[in-house]
C-alpha cells in the first residue's frame, strides 16, 4: 500500500521570504551571543536581578499563577496535548500536519535534553519553590518545547481560520512571556534560559513550517 502526504520537502528556497530569513538568522545568531555570555558568566548578575526582581515586587498571590502557568508546561501536559492533536489530525486525514508536529516535537525533545543541556551544563537556581525538577537548566526545555508546540496548532488553526491568525500567535506569545516569568519566580529556570528557549523553539518553528509547506 502506497502511503501518501510523506515530509518531502521540495523547492525549499521558495518557501522562505526574506522576513522568515532575517528573524530565523535573528535567532540563531542571538541563541549564539547568547550562550557565550551565559557560558562566560558574563550574566550571572542579571539572572539574579530578575529573579530577586520578580519575585520581591510580586503580590503574594502571583504565587498561585505561577504554579499554574508552571503546570501547564510541564511534559506531561504537553504529551497529553500532542498526543490530542495528532489524533484529531489523523482524524481529519490531516497527515502531513501531524507527521510535522510529530517530528517536530520529537526533535525538540532530543536536541534540549540530549544535545543542548548536557553541552552547556548549567545548573538551576539553588532556591527553588518546585522541588520535584532537577537536571540542567539551559536552555529550558519548557520555554523551547510549549514554545513549538503551540506556535504549531496556531499555525495549523490559522491556515483554515485566517481571522484568528493575529489573535492566536498573540495569545501563544502572552502565553509563554507568563510561562518564562512564572518559571523564573518559582526558581525553576534563569531569565536567560527561557530567552535562549524561546529562540530554539522559534528556530525549530521556522524549520518545521519550511518542511511542511515544501512538502505540500
Amino acid at each position: 500500500m502506497k502511503i501518501k502526504y510523506l515530509i518531502r520537502p521540495k523547492n525549499i528556497t521558495r518557501n522562505f521570504n526574506t522576513y522568515q530569513i532575517t528573524s530565523f538568522s535573528f535567532a540563531i545568531l542571538f541563541f549564539i551571543i547568547l550562550s557565550v555570555y551565559v557560558v562566560n558568566n558574563r550574566l550571572s548578575y542579571t539572572d539574579i536581578y530578575l529573579q530577586d526582581f520578580i519575585q520581591n515586587n510580586s503580590p503574594s498571590w502571583f504565587e498561585y499563577i505561577a504554579r499554574f502557568f508552571y503546570f501547564v508546561g510541564e511534559a506531561e501536559v504537553a504529551v497529553f496535548v500532542v498526543l490530542f492533536s495528532l489524533i484529531f489530525l489523523a482524524s481529519k486525514k490531516l497527515w502531513l500536519q501531524a507527521q510535522v508536529m510529530a517530528l517536530s516535537c520529537l526533535s525538540v525533545l532530543l536536541l534540549i535534553d540530549k544535545v543542548l543541556k548536557p553541552l552547556f551544563a548549567i545548573p538551576r537556581p539553588v532556591d527553588r519553590l518546585v522541588e520535584t525538577v532537577d537536571g540542567f537548566s539551559y536552555p529550558s526545555g519548557h520555554g523551547s518545547g510549549n514554545l513549538l508546540l503551540y506556535l504549531l496548532i496556531a499555525y495549523f488553526i490559522a491556515e483554515y481560520y485566517p481571522r484568528l491568525k493575529v489573535g492566536l500567535f498573540v495569545f501563544v506569545t502572552i502565553f509563554m512571556i507568563l510561562m518564562g516569568i512564572s518559571s523564573v519566580y518559582l526558581g525553576v529556570h534563569w531569565a536567560t534560559d527561557f530567552l535562549a528557549a524561546y529562540c530554539v523553539g522559534y528556530i525549530l518553528f521556522s524549520i518545521s513550517i519550511l518542511l511542511y509547506k515544501s512538502s505540500k
